[in-house]
């Protein structure tokens, strides 16, 4: 990963380009959450600095699924905020990206994560 950070450049279609969402995904694919969390913490700021909003939710879906997987507080409030954004956008691409969030949220205990995973999977499988 470092060796892709010093040789990647952004394309001309995204000047600013964003290359910690897809090492936070690559992370969270290997199970390694403590790698994945500051990466997708660094894209959900960069998109929260400018950007479109398919990317911004995007990056926190990515940094909710890691926060829920962890068994962290904090990743039921994520969940929300991230399955209530992807409910405001028409884009496929979005929406299918809250389904593995579902999938960490239905292996959690409790009401609020199994309301919040139906929730996810009913906006995931939405067409707009």
């Amino acid at each position: 990963m470092a060796k892709a950070r010093e040789l990647w450049q952004p394309t001309s279609a995204d000047p600013n380009g964003d290359l910690d969402r897809p090492a936070a995904c690559l992370a969270l694919k290997r199970g390694r959450l403590d790698a994945a969390e500051p990466f997708a913490v660094a894209s959900v700021r960069r998109w929260e600095q400018g950007g479109g909003q398919v990317s911004r939710t995007l990056s926190a879906v990515v940094l909710a699924e890691i926060h829920v997987r962890a068994g962290e507080p904090r990743g039921l409030q994520l969940a929300h905020g991230a399955v209530t954004s992807a409910a405001r956008l028409g884009s496929v691409r979005a929406r299918r990206r809250l389904e593995p969030l579902a999938a960490a949220l239905e292996a959690r205990s409790g009401a609020d994560a199994r309301q919040l995973a139906r929730m996810a999977r009913q906006v995931a499988t939405t067409r707009v």
